[in-house]
């Protein structure tokens, strides 16, 4: 998506410093740009992504070589989990917090 004119510019959201922002200007378009934001969302903390289905357009998303992605699917199907695993992204080398969580499943089927 690239904006070269006035012309052919429509409003559209972008992506910097962990927030969104709809450039409703060419020249907000602009200005954002050069304070280095872009039309991807950046999770490089992690995070849950909240927005549109892939049937409606989904989020545009930056990943790097390592990461994992969870789908949707999944994701509610482990929605237990969930603030486990958001947890990871703040304590990596904390890996007892999933053997903690899966201990107290076990637990909660034998009782």
């Amino acid at each position: 998506m690239s904006y070269k004119t006035r012309k052919n510019f429509k409003p559209h959201m972008m992506y910097g410093d962990n927030k969104s922002k709809k450039a409703n200007t060419y020249e907000e378009h602009l200005d954002l740009q050069k304070k280095g934001w872009g039309h991807t969302k950046k999770y490089e903390k992690g995070g849950l992504m909240k927005g549109p289905s892939h049937k409606h357009g989904g989020i545009p998303i930056e990943v790097e070589g390592g990461e994992i992605v969870i789908n949707k699917t999944e994701n509610n199907a482990a929605g237990k989990h969930e603030k486990d695993l958001l947890a990871l992204n703040n304590n990596p080398d904390d890996f007892e917090i999933i053997r903690k969580t899966d201990a107290r499943k076990r637990s909660k089927r034998i009782s």
